[in-house]
């Protein structure tokens, strides 16, 4: 396998911070953000309450940086927005000035 790019690298990190916080979930675990060592990644959710499918932001407040998943399970009992929750909603739990990087370079 070829060498991964620096944007691949830099998504790769972010998921993997994404990973952690989902495997220690309810446990509430400091991960540090992968652009910077004193910011604190964070989840938010965005889905169907009866599913428990949607979409997470893993953004970092600090960096003002992030990426955006489709498609993931939403732990039981984690805080979520519903798909049909008002732009407000939304921008009161992310930041409307988080960068979201590009999706993920391995499967472009």
């Amino acid at each position: 396998m070829a060498e991964l790019t620096e944007p691949q690298r830099q998504w790769e990190a972010w998921y993997e911070a994404f990973q952690k916080l989902r495997e220690a979930w309810p446990a509430d675990i400091v991960v540090p953000c992968p652009n910077t060592d004193h910011g604190r990644v964070r989840i938010s959710y965005t889905g169907d309450p009866t599913t428990q499918i949607g979409t997470a932001i893993v953004w970092c407040a600090d960096c003002r940086q992030g990426i955006y998943l489709s498609r993931v399970g939403i732990p039981a009992d984690a805080a979520m927005l519903p798909f049909d929750a008002p732009e407000e909603a939304h921008d009161a739990a992310v930041p409307p000035d988080i960068k979201i990087l590009p999706p993920d370079p391995l499967t472009q």
